[in-house]
């Protein structure tokens, strides 16, 4: 029996821990952002919308074009207490929660198949259902079969020190070569000692683009069963272009009546857009605080540069220069109304 959609409401908060005050008046000033340190969505969603769907739809919220890698993740603590820091506790979660360990190289970007035309209706695809997610790396058995290889692949292999050891202790012994500390099965080891050891690439705590949102998920004031896997999290971090460290922390709403007391939304305004989630089943942007961005200008920060050049800066030629390389990349200040966000 197929469950009936229904409409949630997620905020997407665009954030960096590393701006400077003139950064932040820049957000202020010229970003719309009303702290100056975060640009923010809240969405309306369907109930089924996998976090694979959920990246297009954040790609179309903030103003990107999916030209880099991304990934989606829990905090450390939590990934640590769910694996309790052991090979072992990783590998059962493979396939359940965590992408195996071939994934990025082989199976990640199934999907990726834009070639030529709107890309803003490829995208709108991408975030409209039915949902399907055809990747095959992520099924259960697979997943398991492609871990236990890598198990099987190091039954025994030589544990060396960390980096952060190797560095501490050449400075002070002068010994460049990296020291192995032990031989042991993979299985056995910490995920400390698995990584100085040896590289996965895309790391080992990426989560499975497969899971269903409301399904791993949990509002900020619900309460999480420590007996049960899901809801796994009340927050979800999204990174986005590793180089320029794009960070969206993903957090849930209880229900949408703080959007009514606040007078963000009238009831009529929200009737139609949950209804437009269920009849159309696609996301729907309700409020947003702050400008789009655009890829390869330096992360939140280097936004925040952008604006205090193209706004603030002495050289007209300059300031026309920045505005058309923006527009190149699909940037506009234009103001935009929710509902046409996505």
């Amino acid at each position: 029996m197929v469950e009936k959609i229904q409409p949630f409401c997620i905020n997407l908060e665009l954030r960096s821990d590393y701006l400077s005050d003139y950064q932040k008046r820049m957000l202020k000033r010229y970003g719309e952002s009303p702290d100056g340190e975060s640009i923010s969505r809240d969405v309306l969603i369907p109930s089924d919308m996998p976090l694979h769907n959920l990246h297009y739809a954040i790609q179309k919220l903030f103003g990107w074009q999916n030209s880099h890698l991304r990934n989606f993740r829990l905090h450390s603590q939590l990934f640590d207490e769910l694996t309790g820091g052991t090979v072992k506790g990783w590998s059962k979660l493979v396939g359940v929660l965590f992408q195996p360990p071939s994934e990025i190289g082989e199976d990640l970007f199934w999907d990726d198949n834009y070639e030529s035309g709107s890309f803003k209706k490829w995208l709108k695809k991408k975030y409209t259902g039915p949902y399907v997610y055809e990747g095959n790396m992520e099924k259960l058995n697979v997943a398991q079969k492609n871990v236990q290889e890598l198990l099987k692949h190091f039954s025994m292999m030589e544990v060396q020190e960390s980096f952060e050891e190797y560095s501490k202790r050449s400075k002070k012994d002068g010994d460049k070569k990296v020291k192995v500390l032990k031989k042991s099965p993979l299985i056995d080891l910490t995920l400390e000692e698995m990584n100085s050891s040896i590289g996965i690439e895309g790391g080992i705590d990426n989560l499975m683009e497969s899971l269903v949102v409301d399904k791993i998920l949990a509002a900020s004031d619900e309460t999480i069963d420590s007996n049960d896997l899901f809801p796994v999290t009340k927050e979800i971090i999204y990174r986005y272009d590793f180089g320029d460290d794009w960070t969206v922390l993903i957090t849930k709403y209880k229900d949408c009546k703080s959007f009514l007391e606040k007078n963000i939304v009238s009831e009529e305004e929200l009737k139609e857009s949950k209804e437009i989630v269920v009849k159309k089943h696609k996301p729907v942007c309700i409020n947003k605080e702050g400008l789009s961005v655009f890829d390869d200008v330096g992360g939140l920060g280097g936004f925040a540069d952008f604006l205090g050049a193209i706004y603030e800066g002495w050289l007209r030629e300059q300031r026309a220069d920045l505005r058309v390389w923006a527009k190149s990349l699909g940037w506009s200040a234009a103001k935009v109304s929710n509902d046409k966000m996505i």
